[in-house]
């Protein structure tokens, strides 16, 4: 049986569309793609997540912290689009 360790699939995607869905949550016309993002990558968190605890031994550090990782700011992504979203739909930041 060959015990070399992977990475959990889909990690570092989640990491960048997390990343990604800060950013874009501050610009007018793409806040919706950043809450899109910011949504793909708490499923992808965890479901890493969840196939990391199934298979412990499996898979590396690395790739098992970057889940963690897309969790978080894929978390405050959402929060963030969701927040701009709001301040843009009641026309607070163009008075």
């Amino acid at each position: 049986m060959d015990r070399t360790l992977k990475n959990l699939p889909f990690s570092l995607a989640a990491l960048i569309f997390a990343g990604l869905s800060i950013p874009l949550a501050f610009a007018r016309h793409l806040v919706s793609l950043s809450l899109v993002l910011a949504i793909l990558a708490l499923i992808l968190g965890l479901w890493g997540r969840a196939k990391a605890k199934r298979h412990v031994l499996r898979y590396t550090p690395q790739s098992v912290a970057r889940a963690g990782w897309s969790l978080r700011l894929g978390a405050m992504g959402a929060l963030f689009a969701l927040f701009m979203w709001v301040l843009w739909r009641t026309n607070v930041l163009l008075g």
